[in-house]
């Protein structure tokens, strides 16, 4: 593994701290600032409102500043927001620093993920998103460890911004490393990749699109969903302890860490389609599990719906060379990333609106159909791909590699 790619799965790592752990904090956290037990979702909401905005603005970004300058200042933004996030003396507050927390977190996703699709193989794909997992995964528990040793939830998000802060320390120090990449890419990208590039709005006209961002849309729902209401499913159908609820919230996540390291191995021996076709049927399984009145299978529901969800999103990134061609990878991406963020502005507040009004079943419920959609997509997809290279020339590009070009 090379440093740079060290320093990738870093990013994911603290990428994936912050997005956990308003869910897993917000039984105690509502009431300190002056907020309803459903606001969670306006805070989501905001958050996935800025980063939308963002994901459709990384193409251009990436392009006039690198993917260096990107990714570093959305670390630093990050930072800035989660400190915010510590001190935050109202629910007002809260969401004025929520407006960074997701202007960076778009920025860097996009601008990372088009960066791996385009020099990495589906195994480092994976194993990115899984280094986001353990992030997801430790940002709950971080929270339930402040919550069971002094029962407060700000300390959890100082903790957090002290992280962002070393990892931007970390990318200030490895800009030279960035600068060679970008300039090994400029040198050989005419001669090793193939395909028209996008000019002006055609990527609307890009085969497929509908029935992939209805996949992005509906995974990201399902994903966030599942993610953000574990811990008030726990505490609303079970009657659990907040700290308790938490780390059960956190078996998700771990699951979504696993699930990635394992398609990581596998993937050589796998295509990306049976990789999403198989994590797609762990996660309807999951869900299905969460019907059962018995808070062990719930978790055990949890765990597999994470672990189903693994391979699920990296595949479908992954596949943007594919499905587009190479030179149109950044621009899609950016395209895919914001659809994958308005899923997340619509299933989280449905979801919280009846899991705390009418019943918490509706999570399973949600969880099932978005499931099923996502099964809809990939099934379409595959058909319509291989029967459009059937009748014509396939864009092509370069194969799966594992050294940046």
């Amino acid at each position: 593994m090379t440093i740079l790619l060290a320093i990738v799965y870093a990013a994911f790592i603290s990428l994936g701290l912050p997005d956990a752990v308003v869910g897993a904090a917000w039984p105690s956290m509502y009431s300190q600032i002056g907020a309803d037990e459903a606001a969670a979702a306006i805070v989501t909401t905001v958050a996935v409102l800025a980063t939308i905005v963002m994901s459709f603005a990384s193409g251009w970004l990436v392009a006039r500043f690198g993917t260096f300058a990107v990714s570093a200042g959305s670390v630093l933004l990050t930072a800035l927001a989660l400190f915010g996030y510590a001190y935050a003396p109202s629910f007002v507050w809260l969401l004025v620093f929520t407006v960074p927390l997701g202007l960076g977190a778009g920025a860097i996703d996009t601008a990372l993920n088009a960066f791996v699709a385009v020099n990495y193989s589906s195994r480092h794909m994976n194993f990115l998103h899984a280094s986001w997992g353990i992030g997801a995964a430790l940002g709950p528990l971080i929270a339930g460890f402040w919550l069971n040793a002094r029962g407060e939830w700000r300390p959890a998000y100082f903790t957090l911004a002290l992280l962002q802060i070393t990892l931007l320390l970390i990318f200030l120090g490895s800009r030279r490393l960035w600068s060679e990449s970008a300039a090994g890419s400029s040198t050989v990208a005419s001669t090793r990749w193939e395909g028209a590039e996008l000019t002006g709005r055609r990527w609307y006209a890009m085969p497929n699109l509908p029935i992939i961002l209805t996949g992005f849309f509906a995974y990201s729902a399902a994903e966030l969903t599942l993610g953000l209401w574990g811990a008030t499913y726990f505490v609303t159908r079970f009657g659990l302890s907040a700290d308790v609820a938490a780390a059960g919230a956190a078996a998700f996540y771990l699951g979504i860490t696993a699930g990635r390291a394992v398609a990581g191995i596998v993937s050589g021996r796998m295509s990306n389609q049976a990789l999403l076709q198989v994590g797609t049927a762990l996660l309807l399984a999951g869900a299905a599990l969460l019907f059962v009145p018995m808070p062990a299978v719930s978790l055990v529901g949890f765990a597999l719906a994470g672990f189903g969800c693994g391979p699920i999103f990296p595949m479908m990134l992954q596949e943007t060379t594919r499905r587009y061609g190479s030179l149109n990878t950044e621009r899609m991406m950016g395209v895919q990333m914001g659809l994958a963020y308005t899923g997340m502005l619509v299933g989280p507040p449905l979801t919280g609106w009846l899991i705390t009004r009418v019943t918490p079943l509706s999570l399973p419920a949600i969880a099932v159909v978005l499931a099923l959609c996502i099964a809809s997509s990939v099934f379409l997809v595959d058909r319509r791909l291989a029967a459009r290279l059937t009748t014509s020339s396939p864009i092509t590009h370069v194969p799966d590699r594992d050294t940046p070009r």
